[in-house]
């Protein structure tokens, strides 16, 4: 170390003899390499823009073509549905301007585009064209989303052209395999110029156009037909900015490097006299900021240095790992245990690596690994399943031994153009997929993930576009809750969604997907109106709601709430307020602020799914709640396990002794209700007591309970 001053003053005498002659060499090398640069990404940008033109038809023809009305449709040899739903959509313009349709039991053959009539014409498409697309689809199997995309041209314009069978979605199982194909949907965007001009703007190339033969001297990418032979090409003026900052810069440069040169002539002695202070503290401060302070692993920083580096198809592979349920390890051990479960599982996986493999901590409780090499495929399929067999055994910390699980999905690149970025989305989303099936098995990314996303976004739009403006689609169902001797006490709200263009959706689909995309109190609004309505309207009716976490930590939720509720003269002692465990872990000590609110402002308060979450019996000791909903996994099992027999008795008197109200969810038949009566429960819910139904069915179940009660 203490040569280097020596060191770089001969090396700084070295440079400045040789500067003059390089850095003429060196300019004009760098704009050669700006404009072989610029020309490759520009190559990119354009197939990245065609791609997008693909994806976007192929997604717009499945949305249509996937879809039980439109099926059935084919199937009737409805034309006016048809034109009504697909074919408007054409003569509008708006997403696409050009529909075909053909086949089906009634062989159909109708077309519209923008500007036509709306009778349609058969033929709109040629013969050969079709018989492609037949071709292409022919090999489809029924619930793979099946489609195909291509160019082509018509009228002398060009279109973009998504194809895809037309298919149930929902009611699938009520068709034969060989009866959920039939017929084939076509549908193009016309590729005009205020088209081709928005895509130059986006990708930021001049004189973009699109040509059926490009000129030798332009760059271009092929637009493929719909048996694969170019029909077309998008060809661009060759970008060449190195030549350009060339001219501008040649002479501020040259001055530039002059002044340079003489500042480091002058700065020699100083370098000679700090040089190993600052090698050193440059060390240090390199290896803290690319090090994870608690593991010794590659942090973030580190990570995203290596995957900024190129890789060929099937030579890169990531594995994503986020632990399961961290956080309640932290609240129940303290982050000491947490730190010490966290240095454990590093060192666990460090072990079973081999060269060529990169383990780093890049957050709280998430890993991730990378795979390099002509085996990554391999490799980071053999150590995905390791990884999750390490788990096996438990970890001991601080005199404990936990059990710890984790989700785990990885990806490997599938082609040289991939970035890393890319590549470690595809193994989040793996992961993500992974930690939804609720198992522990390691989750590769598939083609089915990326369209379930695609299907998510799809949702998700339609949700929101239903909460904006067709609020109406949104209703309540009520599910009874009993007293043990029959009587009817309350019940349940539970959100319904008739979604336009996707029917019946699962609550739980649509709730999670609003929670993560921020539309929960938007829905929660909704839900909240009918119920007020409902309770508005029927003076005797008692129910309980379930609230989000982003509801009840909504600035004046409580206060608004409240004020409504007054305003129709509806007393909130009549409305029960459900919370999950999963409020209460955010931040406790705000949540007990709020949950004193709402007992302060006469509302009843309960805890639900109790038993699946972190299960404190501190919060039920230190919050307010009234009553304790015990999870439906606990009654589904009880009469076959002795354990869980005891579990939920130990239960029912723990919440007994906290003065608390006991709901047992799940009562699927005469023996559960019995089961537990004998056991303690004072409410019960479940299908064999009521499913859920409009609150105008719940009137008439109502006084059926208290007569049988009565009785």
């Amino acid at each position: 170390m203490h040569r280097l001053p020596s060191l770089i003053a001969s090396v700084t005498g070295v440079a400045m003899l040789i500067f003059a002659t390089t850095t003429v060499a060196s300019i004009l090398w760098m704009a050669q390499a700006l404009d072989r640069q610029a020309l490759t990404q520009s190559e990119t940008q354009a197939r990245v823009a065609r791609d997008h033109l693909l994806s976007q038809a192929r997604v717009i023809t499945i949305d249509y073509a996937k879809w039980d009305a439109a099926h059935r449709a084919i199937l009737d040899g409805d034309a006016a549905w048809l034109f009504d739903n697909i074919g408007s959509s054409a003569l509008m313009g708006e997403a696409v301007q050009l529909a075909a349709i053909w086949g089906g039991p009634s062989d159909i053959d109708i077309g519209w585009e923008t500007g036509g009539d709306k009778s349609g014409q058969p033929g709109i498409l040629p013969p050969a064209t079709r018989a492609a697309v037949d071709r292409q689809l022919a090999g489809a199997r029924p619930g793979t989303f099946g489609g195909t995309e291509f160019f082509a041209w018509r009228n002398g314009g060009l279109f973009v052209l998504g194809a895809s069978h037309f298919e149930p979605v929902e009611n699938a199982p009520l068709f034969p395999e060989a009866k959920r194909q039939v017929g084939q949907l076509v549908m193009g965007i016309r590729i005009d110029r205020g088209l081709v001009a928005g895509i130059a703007d986006a990708i930021a190339l001049t004189g973009l156009e699109v040509v059926r033969r490009p000129a030798p001297d332009r760059p271009s990418v092929t637009l493929p037909g719909v048996d694969g032979t170019p029909v077309g090409h998008i060809t661009w003026d060759v970008p060449r900015p190195g030549t350009a900052m060339l001219d501008r810069l040649l002479v501020p440069l040259s001055l530039v490097a002059v002044a340079t040169a003489l500042l480091a002539i002058l700065a020699m002695r100083l370098l000679r006299r700090s040089a190993s202070d600052l090698v050193a503290a440059e060390q240090r401060a390199s290896t803290a900021a690319r090090r994870d302070p608690l593991t010794g692993l590659p942090n973030r920083a580190a990570f995203q240095e290596a995957l900024a580096l190129p890789a060929r198809t099937g030579e890169r592979a990531i594995l994503f790992l986020d632990l399961n349920g961290f956080k309640g390890v932290n609240d129940s051990l303290g982050h000491a245990a947490g730190d010490a479960v966290i240095v454990s599982l590093a060192r666990r996986i460090a072990l079973l690596l081999g060269p060529g493999a990169l383990l780093a901590r890049i957050s709280g409780d998430e890993f991730v690994l990378m795979v390099t090499g002509p085996e990554a495929r391999e490799r980071i399929a053999a150590l995905a399943e390791a990884i999750a067999r390490s788990f096996d055994d438990p970890f001991e910390v601080l005199g404990h031994q936990l059990r710890v699980s984790a989700a785990i999905g990885y990806a490997v690149q599938d082609g040289d153009a991939m970035r890393g970025a890319d590549l470690v989305r595809q193994a989040d989303l793996a992961m993500y997929e992974g930690k939804r099936l609720g198992g522990r098995a390691p989750v590769a990314f598939g083609a089915l993930i990326e369209e379930g996303v695609r299907n998510a976004l799809v949702l998700e739009r339609a949700l929101r576009t239903a909460l904006a403006a067709r609020p109406e689609e949104f209703s309540v169902a009520y599910q009874p809750i009993l007293g043990i001797d029959g009587r009817f006490r309350r019940a349940e709200a539970l959100a319904r969604w008739t979604s336009a263009e996707h029917g019946e959706v699962p609550p739980d689909r649509f709730i999670a997907l609003a929670e993560k995309a921020g539309l929960v109190i938007d829905l929660g609004r909704i839900i909240l109106g009918r119920v007020r309505d409902d309770l508005a309207a029927d003076a005797g009716l008692r129910v309980s709601v379930n609230i989000s976490s982003l509801q009840l930590l909504a600035p004046d939720f409580i206060a608004d709430l409240v004020a409504d509720l007054r305003a129709r003269s509806i007393d909130p002692a009549r409305i029960q307020v459900e919370l999950t465990e999963s409020v209460l872990v955010r931040d406790p000590a705000q949540a007990a602020r709020h949950l004193h609110e709402l007992r302060a402002a006469g509302f009843g308060v309960a805890l639900d799914d109790f038993g699946t979450g972190y299960s404190s019996v501190a919060y039920l000791d230190q919050l307010s709640f009234d009553t304790l909903k015990i999870d439906r996994s606990f009654v589904s099992e009880v009469r076959h396990s002795p354990k869980r027999h005891a579990l939920l008795r130990t239960m029912i008197q723990m919440a007994h002794g906290l003065d608390l109200e006991v709901v047992c969810e799940g009562v699927e038949s005469e023996d559960d209700l019995r089961l537990l009566a004998e056991l303690g429960c004072d409410l019960v819910q479940g299908f064999h007591l009521g499913r859920p139904m409009p609150v105008s069915e719940l009137s008439a179940l109502r006084l059926t309970a208290s007569d049988r009660a009565a009785a």
